[in-house]
């Protein structure tokens, strides 16, 4: 019998400790998350304002290259008119042009990709970007990675394209 007793005295004791023990816990976790979720939402906020300054840095990079872009497609197309009514055979020129608006499109459609998943990774909140910040980050370095290699083809598409059908028409002029 004082087996008995004394065992239920015994759980009746440890009952009684883990529920004092218990919500001390829980107030103890929840002051932990308190500074901790501060500490998450001010990172967010220093990696947003980063991320703000380097999209308005890409969209000055973009104007600065749409218009070069648009003064070259410019320049060549009035330089076709000129040379077609001169008389010479500007069919090359004419499928260079061609080929650089396909180009130009292909840059400007990649460019507001990138754009587009750069600005829903600006619109997460502190709690979504621990979840998939670094996937988004992913994907944008990739779209990034697009559009500086159209940026790279049309230079190149220019210099190695334009430039030689041009320098073969004035060899034809001169």
């Amino acid at each position: 019998m004082k087996r008995v007793f004394l065992a239920v005295i015994l759980a009746t004791l440890l009952t009684l400790c883990a529920i004092a023990v218990a919500p001390a816990q829980v107030r103890r976790q929840s002051r932990e998350e308190g500074p901790l979720k501060k500490r998450v939402q001010e990172r967010w906020e220093f990696i947003r304002e980063r991320m703000e300054l380097v999209v308005t840095r890409y969209e000055n990079n973009y104007q600065r290259h749409a218009e070069v872009f648009s003064k070259l497609k410019e320049r060549l197309a009035s330089a076709l008119d000129a040379l077609e009514k001169r008389g010479y055979d500007v069919s090359a020129l004419k499928e260079d042009l061609a080929t650089l608006e396909g180009m130009l499109k292909e840059f400007s459609s990649d460019y507001s990709n990138l754009m587009g998943k750069l600005k829903e990774i600006l619109a997460l909140s502190a709690d979504q970007a621990a979840q998939s910040f670094l996937s988004l980050l992913g994907e944008a370095r990739e779209l990034l990675r697009e559009v500086r290699k159209d940026i790279l083809d049309i230079r190149l598409f220019y210099q190695d394209e334009i430039r030689t059908d041009l320098q073969e028409l004035s060899r034809k002029a001169g």
